[in-house]
């Protein structure tokens, strides 16, 4: 018997389905952004070199949390396979599983960023002494809060997989109220500059992660996992990397490229990294979105996938792609006509302005087909094929160095590295797009000749 919060993914019509199930997906999104947006916005009355900070330490952690898409990324598409099929105690192990996975991969990327933080941001390179101090700061702090913080990512996939988005989003919701919070108190109140916002943000998802405690242990599926009492199930991590592996490297890779292009960057001025870091943020606007409908669209579709429903997984990779297509265009135009004021908000400097209302204006370019990259590979992954769109996206992202490289090198300075961006980015969603009805059909020729 389903909970209420739980969505039918099985039955019913496909649009208001994947919408109701992708609101709280996107919502919460959204959330993790404001954690950022809501530090920066404190720091950056301590000056745009603390922006710098607390914007490449936050590239910093990003490139170890896409490691936790093996876990993540596997454990959610097994699991939505498992209960398609209507096999709740596989769901119940492949569960157990990742979040096995993801505490260990946790423990150590902690002790990595403790203890060799000078180490990990010397990578950027930066000019100014106080804005390498400050980076050092703030991921030491906000490493201390990643096994909560993985936790809570796990068990959002879970809840996502079951049908239930609602949950996670009211929990994330909260971690946000408690973060807002606190920022003004530890950053204004107790003068702790950057120390303070990593400290806020840390709290805010240790509470977040005890409410995603409470909230699985009330779910009848998944309230019993005897995480710790059940021996381990090696077998399980192959499939399991199979699925995930690929788009962690992708993301790795991503996030490698992202602070090497940094470096690049930094040619130009620390103001200019800052501009970059906080664009980045600004730009998400637009992908976080897209991510939402993307993860709803996978759960719909690996859940179907399993039950052999292979009608509603195309029509549901459908319906996501033209939600996603006119979600992103509104964006796009956003971005470009008010991404110079949004860049006010948080920079006092003339030059950052200038630099950021660049990026968002270059970047706004690519919004449509990077949103179109996100819901292609979802739906690859759902079938259980993450490999190709990984290899696909992560080739361009590596082709950023030398592009970016070149073009800065002309007359376009750093708008040249910006123009790297939408170059790869769109070609490699134009690659995706093409090949995955290929794919598709290929897959259910096979199912059938299988049935047969």
């Amino acid at each position: 018997m389903r909970a209420k919060k739980e969505i039918n993914l099985l039955e019913g019509r496909i649009l208001p389905t994947i919408v109701r199930l992708a609101m709280p997906i996107m919502a919460s999104s959204f959330v993790g952004l404001a954690y950022t947006l809501t530090d920066m916005f404190w720091v950056a009355g301590l000056g745009d070199r603390a922006v710098a900070a607390v914007g490449s330490g936050g590239t910093l952690l990003w490139l170890i949390d896409n490691l936790f898409s093996i876990p993540r990324v596997g454990g959610q598409v097994l699991v939505g396979q498992s209960l398609g099929a209507g096999k709740v105690d596989e769901a119940r192990m492949w569960t157990r599983a990742a979040l096995r996975l993801g505490y260990t991969m946790a423990f150590v990327a902690t002790l990595l960023f403790v203890f060799m933080s000078d180490t990990i941001t010397s990578v950027y390179q930066f000019n100014d002494a106080e804005t390498i101090i400050r980076t050092e700061m703030y991921i030491r702090i906000v490493s201390l809060g990643l096994i909560p913080k993985v936790g809570v990512r796990l068990y959002n996939a879970v809840f996502t997989a079951s049908g239930n988005s609602f949950t996670p989003f009211v929990i994330y919701v909260t971690g946000l109220v408690i973060n807002m919070m606190l920022d003004p108190l530890f950053i204004l109140v107790f003068k702790w500059d950057v120390a303070g916002a990593a400290i806020a943000t840390v709290i805010a998802e240790t509470v977040a992660y005890v409410l995603m405690l409470v909230a699985i242990r009330r779910n009848e599926v998944f309230s019993n996992l005897r995480l710790f009492r059940e021996r381990m199930q090696l077998q399980r991590l192959k499939p399991m990397l199979k699925l995930g592996a690929p788009i962690s490297i992708q993301g790795s890779m991503h996030a490698v490229a992202t602070i090497l292009i940094s470096r690049q960057i930094v040619r130009f001025g620390d103001l200019a990294v800052a501009a970059q870091r906080l664009g980045a943020q600004i730009e998400s606007i637009s992908w976080m979105t897209a991510d939402g409908f993307s993860v709803a669209v996978n759960a719909f579709m690996a859940q179907n996938y399993g039950a052999r429903s292979f009608d509603r997984v195309g029509k549901g990779y459908r319906v996501g792609f033209w939600l996603i297509a006119s979600i992103c265009t509104v964006a796009s135009l956003i971005i470009y006509f008010l991404g110079g004021s949004f860049m006010a908000i948080f920079f006092s400097d003339p030059v950052a302005v200038t630099h950021g209302r660049e990026y968002l204006q270059i970047l706004s370019a690519s919004q449509l087909l990077q949103g179109m990259t996100l819901l292609t590979s979802s739906a690859f992954s759902a079938l259980g094929q993450s490999f190709i769109p990984s290899i696909i996206m992560t080739s361009f992202m590596l082709l950023r160095l030398p592009i970016g490289a070149m073009l800065s090198a002309t007359s376009l300075g750093v708008k040249g590295i910006w123009w790297a961006f939408t170059i790869t980015t769109n070609i490699a969603g134009l690659i995706l797009i093409a090949i995955f009805p290929f794919f598709i059909r290929r897959l259910q020729n096979k199912e059938k000749g299988f049935c047969k």
